[in-house]
């Protein structure tokens, strides 16, 4: 043995390429029988002082097919145990330290939804997965180093698009790596950030020296996780592709612990969320998480969150969710006091506008299925909810969220001193503008105080409900109005219309009829109505359409003049074009002429409305028209002959004639 060992020592010192080419051999069967990936290395430098040792160049861990390197490294360095391997002759490789210079690990995600990652420790098929006469035995490195590394991730998905990094200025320093050793170290890394932004410290009692089976135990670990500045928008990607607009900003901190409890791996911590953009202004949020972890069916896993809180413009939310991974489940139940659409869900940036995401200082990770599918349900109670003008009181919602799309399975609130089920509505947040179907039925709602948060003017008084079915895109009134679809209905009760007095159009109208027949001196006693007019009922039935509501039919009412129906449409910007007729009752012309026509039928008063619902411009029909309503109470002057005498003649045949008789 002495003799062999002085041999093998002055054979290394003449010759160490003889020392190389076993090392090289060594190591690339032992890591391709590990990696389950062909390994090559182009080049290996040994040297037996001060320390046995190699310097790899360009080590190479193939691919699957198609696929890129699954690891790469420009330049290895390792030490050997000097002992053991000139004992065994070459064969019993122990490696002291191995350092890594800018490795590259390149992770595919499959179109089947599997990664490269997950065959790791299968030998590859035929010739390459020969283990070349190398030694079966494990072999463990005491000490790892690896500086500037990198992980990209390629998406297969994504047809075309090259793979973007996802990690870097990766550094770790790991100690005991091998099966059956205890893994300890230290790894820092760049996440979504231009330096080093997560540490992660991790202690393994035992790596096993296989994979554990059911009902085998797994060893106990320990770790701390601390990440700060960790970048939201690098993980919208995680989304369905038509969701990614949606997360375009703001900045993540993680304080997080594991621990093993009863062969459970335990993570807990709290973390905080700054500048947060969801689709709005930024926004700031904290939470507290908790999870149990069995490590025989880790995608059963399920994290509660509590002391959730998010503060910004409009925006004050706080309570409890929990979600599971597999199946993909959310529970949530939050509260708070404010919130507002128009900051939380605001217009979308310009196409043209700069992707931060997208930008070559900012990594991401381009997975873009993770949660295609998500079972999502819960409550939302908010003292006071708005967009723009609009406000809410008392909202209690129970929402579920599919495929990005938010449905009210119970949705009540308190609208202007009414209530309002929007029960069965439904906003898509997949798209660049939400697209939304609104299903709500109003009881006793002040128009009032409606009239004057929309429009600044209490045009409309009464206690209103309806029922409305409507459906557009975006929440931007100026773009929503011409684009919505839908119907509706309105009954309004003991309303007052206050821009305009329609007894102010009537009443000239009367006057002038009762001149066309003689009456002047009835005509001057004719007083001037009230201000406004006032609707003991009302009811409308409407189409939304291009910007318009369009009576399906004729809008009755009953005023304090009488009953009459209006037909034809109001702009949603505000515009009136209306016709139609108002019966004025008996007692309503005889008390503007002071009894002196006393009728015994009601007046016909057509009437035609333009203008605007702030300014309307009310037209009533000729005098002719209104005399032929006055003919049979006004009794002729003798004076009155010729033409105005035959016309009097004429409408009184009309009018005499009883019904069913030819005229």
């Amino acid at each position: 043995m002495g003799a062999a060992f002085v041999l093998t020592i002055a054979a290394l010192a003449i010759k160490p390429s003889w020392l190389g080419e076993r090392l090289r051999a060594q190591v690339e069967a032992v890591a391709t029988r590990s990696l389950g990936r062909k390994v090559t290395i182009e080049k290996l430098d040994a040297h037996l002082l001060p320390t046995p040792g190699a310097t790899i160049t360009n080590f190479r861990a193939e691919g699957a097919e198609s696929e890129p390197p699954f690891l790469e490294a420009s330049r290895v360095t390792a030490t050997v145990q000097l002992w053991p391997f000139v004992r065994s002759l070459g064969k019993d490789v122990r490696v002291g330290s191995v350092r890594l210079v800018e490795p590259t690990l390149n992770l595919v995600h499959h179109t089947d939804g599997s990664w490269n990652h997950e065959t790791l420790g299968h030998p590859p098929e035929g010739p390459s997965g020969a283990s070349g006469g190398a030694s079966e035995s494990d072999t463990a490195i005491e000490h790892l180093r690896l500086r500037d590394g990198v992980v990209r991730v390629m998406d297969q998905e994504t047809e075309g698009r090259p793979a973007v990094v996802a990690l870097q200025d990766i550094d770790a320093d790991l100690n005991h790596v091998g099966r059956g050793q205890p893994l300890e170290g230290k790894v820092r890394m760049a996440v979504a950030a231009p330096k080093q932004n997560v540490e992660l410290d991790l202690k393994v009692d035992s790596l096993p020296e296989s994979m554990p089976q059911a009902g085998q135990p797994w060893p106990r670990a320990t770790a701390r996780l601390k990440g700060k500045d960790v970048s939201v928008s690098a993980f919208r990607h995680f989304l369905p592709a038509s969701a990614t607009e949606y997360f375009t900003g703001g900045a993540l901190d993680v304080d997080a612990d594991l621990k093993t409890d009863q062969d459970r791996y335990v993570l807990s911590g709290h973390g905080s969320a700054k500048g947060l953009r969801l689709r709005g202004d930024p926004a700031n949020g904290s939470f507290a998480f908790d999870s149990r972890i069995d490590p025989n069916q880790p995608k059963a896993a399920k994290v509660a969150f509590t002391r959730i809180a998010l503060s910004g413009p409009g925006v004050e939310l706080g309570g409890t969710a929990s979600a599971r991974l597999e199946p993909a489940r959310v529970r949530f139940s939050l509260a708070g006091k404010e919130l507002d659409l128009g900051h939380l869900l605001g217009a979308m940036p310009p196409r043209s506008a700069p992707d931060e995401a997208r930008s070559s200082n900012t990594p991401l990770i381009s997975k873009r299925t993770g949660l295609g599918k998500v079972d999502a349900e819960g409550t939302l109670r908010i003292a006071t909810l708005r967009h723009g003008p609009l406000t809410a009181s008392d909202v209690d919602v129970l929402a579920t969220l599919d495929d990005g799309a938010l449905l009210l399975r119970r949705g009540t609130a308190q609208v202007y001193g009414g209530r309002a089920n929007l029960t069965g509505s439904r906003v898509d947040f997949t798209k660049a503008q939400p697209a939304w179907s609104l299903k709500a039925t109003l009881d006793g709602m002040d128009t009032a105080k409606a009239f004057q948060a929309l429009t600044g003017r209490s045009s409309l008084q009464g206690a209103a409900s309806g029922d409305l079915q409507l459906s557009g895109a975006g929440l931007d009134w100026e773009r929503v109005r011409d684009q919505m679809t839908g119907t509706g209905s309105l009954r309004l009760r003991e309303g007052v219309y206050t821009s305009t007095d329609l007894g102010e159009t009537v009443v000239p109208a009367v006057s002038q009829g009762l001149e066309a027949l003689g009456k002047k001196g009835a005509s001057e006693s004719v007083r001037k109505a009230g201000q406004g007019t006032r609707f003991k009922d009302l009811d409308a039935r409407f189409r939304i359409q291009d910007g318009w509501a369009s009576f399906t039919q004729p809008m009755a009412f009953d005023s304090d003049m009488g009953k009459g129906t209006l037909d034809g449409r109001v702009s949603l910007d505000e515009r009136l074009e209306l016709k139609g007729t108002i019966q004025a009752s008996q007692q309503f012309v005889s008390n503007l002429t002071h009894g002196a026509v006393p009728l015994k039928a009601p007046v016909s008063v057509p009437i035609t409305i333009t203008g605007t619902v702030k300014d309307p411009q009310v037209k009533a029909g000729g005098p002719t028209g209104i005399a032929q309503g006055l003919l049979p109470a006004v009794p002729v002057p003798k004076e009155l002959t010729g033409p105005a005498n035959q016309a009097r003649k004429g409408l009184k045949d009309l009018f005499q004639k009883r019904p069913g008789e030819k005229r």
